[in-house]
């Protein structure tokens, strides 16, 4: 893919960042599981939490594309402390479309200016890519709504200082016109939230339980109409997995570099590894298959930005080969790394793990190949 000018200058800017800033300390952060909150103020110093995001409210005013260039170079130096950055604003783009100037003024501005965390609540434990079937639910009492319910895997959920909650304010009967979307702050009573411990993925990330027990919340804090939440969710569906492809496809561009880098410094049998046919091979399929997912992603992603009539199956296509691809590779990146590959000084294993990850959350893969298995036979 050709860059622009200021394309160009703004790679070379946060890959500067990532690498002198990220890359030194992901061990030390990796293994101690420390939550990568200095590299989060940095991140917000360079507008880089809410690249997307207009200017007025503290983002970078970058279009979609330049949004994923920040994103892919992020997860290219760390998966797990890429993940940490572009969340902390995760659910502020609902809250930047459907929500009134005093939320975005509350909310948004904080979470861009690294001030606030995030989430969104959308998972439960009998309703995952089901989200229509969600069992919370918002009854409403006079001039507030009483949320009752659990979510899991929230990203952030534990260390969020608000979430967007999505509950159920309508008839089960009609499930996709009954759901609507609350701004909770994590202060507020009957709101606790847990983290989830024994998490595969990187441990500079954050993942909670959310429990919520007659939590009580404006009707100030709806998001938009009563019963438009599972389409006010929807409507961010592309660029969500678009987001998730291209974080696949700089952790892969990441693993990759790792293991080129090691293949050709390691001697085996009296010559570099990088000499063995079969071992360049391999790397060759992937490297190819690397500039085969990271142009469908990107491409995606310009026909998403312009307008233009855009299939359904695109952005799922994206995100399943572009995830599918990232476990690939992590796993040669362990592989041809041989014992030490398996260690965490070596860095490989972090990426294998999380390469697990982007293939789950925002849809799983096979959800996307039921997806596009609709869209070629119906």
């Amino acid at each position: 893919m050709r860059l622009t000018d200021e394309q160009q200058f703004i790679q070379k800017q946060v890959r500067t960042f990532a690498t002198e800033e990220i890359e030194p300390i992901a061990v030390e952060y990796e293994h101690d599981g420390t939550y990568p909150w200095d590299v989060v103020g940095e991140a917000a110093e360079m507008d880089l939490l809410a690249p997307g995001f207009p200017e007025t409210v503290g983002g970078a005013g970058m279009d979609l594309v330049t949004d994923l260039i920040v994103n892919e170079e992020l997860h290219r130096a760390d998966p797990g402390i890429g993940e940490t950055v572009t969340s902390i604003t995760f659910g502020c783009e609902s809250i930047l479309e459907y929500g009134t100037e005093e939320q975005i003024e509350r909310y948004v501005e904080p979470a861009t200016a690294g001030e606030k965390v995030s989430a969104v609540a959308m998972t439960e434990p009998e309703a995952g890519s089901d989200f229509a079937n969600i069992q919370t639910t918002a009854e409403r009492d006079g001039d507030e709504y009483v949320l009752n319910g659990d979510k899991v895997f929230i990203s952030n959920g534990s260390v969020a200082d608000f979430i967007v909650v999505y509950a159920r304010t309508g008839s089960p009967d009609e499930p996709h016109k009954g759901i609507s979307a609350f701004i909770v702050d994590a202060d507020v009573d009957g709101f606790e939230a847990t983290p989830m411990d024994g998490y595969l993925g990187p441990s500079t990330t954050d993942l909670g339980q959310l429990f919520l027990s007659d939590v009580r919340v404006p009707v100030e804090a709806r998001l938009g109409e009563e019963g438009q939440g599972f389409y006010q969710a929807m409507e961010f569906l592309d660029e969500g997995r678009l987001s998730v492809a291209v974080s696949a496809v700089g952790a892969a561009r990441g693993a990759l570099d790792l293991l080129e880098e090691y293949i050709d410094e390691r001697q085996a049998f009296g010559a570099p590894i990088s000499d063995n046919q079969a071992v360049r091979h391999r790397v060759a399929n992937l490297r190819a298959r690397l500039a085969a997912a990271r142009a469908l992603v990107y491409d995606t992603a310009k026909a998403v930005e312009s307008d233009e009539p855009v299939d359904t199956e695109r952005a799922a296509m994206a995100k399943l080969v572009a995830t599918t691809l990232f476990e690939d590779v992590a796993s040669e990146a362990v592989q041809l790394h041989g014992g030490y590959g398996c260690f965490d000084e070596y860095r490989v294993e972090t990426f294998f793990r999380f390469s697990k990850i982007p293939q789950i959350y925002e849809g799983t893969n096979e959800i996307m190949r039921e997806v596009i298995g609709d869209a070629t036979f119906d």
